[in-house]
């Protein structure tokens, strides 16, 4: 290896590690302040604080319904996301076996409605779960979070299915499968890894809203974590080591999951690779 050579390579890892230090930061200052007294972050000076505490998480369960909120976002991801894998996979397989006219322009539309932003339609939907009695329920933000996922998880569902060569349907067919019996048997098992891909996608990006709880829901019972956060933030003060637990607890059932089901994901892929 050259000098230049290495001296570039030096370079890279500096700008490596700072880069690494640049994202982790924030995450480092979530925990040191989630174990922090209230109103005793701002005073930290070295990189632990002076004192640590449970207090913040303690007034999460004594004075904030956390769990509650945990337990509202937990339903409203798993069914907005596990809803809108069924509708995509059903649409991306229709979008990707059946050939008709228009069908370019559907998808088009499609992908389309993905880039409007949750903000634009707030209003609309708003109208409407009031005249359909659906504010202030789960089933109201379950629905406008499946209006967030629904477009890409179509979107995705074709290209999985668009993977998955149509003769292996065919041969199921000439066995005696109807085209759902083939759907079930045949195309749904091989796309079985971009449906959870579609699942994870759903569940994070509902998991992470708060635009629709924290506007279509008054009852604070039924936030979501994400809307119950905000909650923290005064008109004149914010408690933002409280807060900072709270994020701190919020973040890590989606790390968890992500990291469970990313092992699986990929085990799936090899097995329907083989198959």
């Amino acid at each position: 290896m050259t000098l230049g050579a290495g001296i570039l390579a030096m370079l890279r890892g500096a700008a490596l590690v700072v880069l690494v230090v640049i994202t982790l930061f924030p995450i480092y200052w979530m925990l040191v302040s989630a174990f922090t007294p209230t109103g005793f972050s701002r005073q930290i000076t070295g990189f632990l604080p002076p004192e640590i505490t449970l207090r913040n998480f303690t007034l999460l369960i004594t004075e904030r319904p956390m769990l509650r909120w945990l337990w509202n976002s937990v339903l409203v991801a798993s069914l907005a996301s596990f809803l809108s894998m069924m509708v995509g996979m059903f649409c991306g397989y229709a979008l990707s076996r059946l050939k008709f006219r228009g069908s370019y322009l559907i998808l088009v539309i499609v992908l389309a409605s993905q880039m409007i932003p949750s903000t634009s339609i707030l209003v609309p939907m708003y109208a409407l779960f009031r005249d359909l009695g659906l504010l202030d329920t789960i089933q109201g933000v379950v629905l406008g979070h499946i209006s967030l996922v629904l477009p890409l998880a179509i979107w995705m569902s074709k290209g999985f299915f668009d993977s998955i060569p149509p003769d292996l349907e065919g041969a199921a067919r000439i066995d005696g499968c109807s085209r759902l019996s083939a759907l079930w048997h045949v195309a749904i098992p091989l796309a079985a890894p971009g449906m959870v891909a579609i699942f994870v996608y759903g569940f994070v990006t509902s998991w992470h809203d708060y635009v629709f709880p924290k506007h279509f829901v008054t009852t604070q019972d039924l936030w979501t974590a994400a809307a119950g956060i905000t909650s923290f933030r005064g008109e004149y003060f914010t408690l933002f080591e409280p807060q900072l637990a709270a994020a701190l607890i919020f973040a890590l059932p989606v790390v968890i999951l992500f990291f469970v089901l990313q092992r699986r994901i990929v085990s799936g892929s090899l097995a329907g690779g083989v198959k």
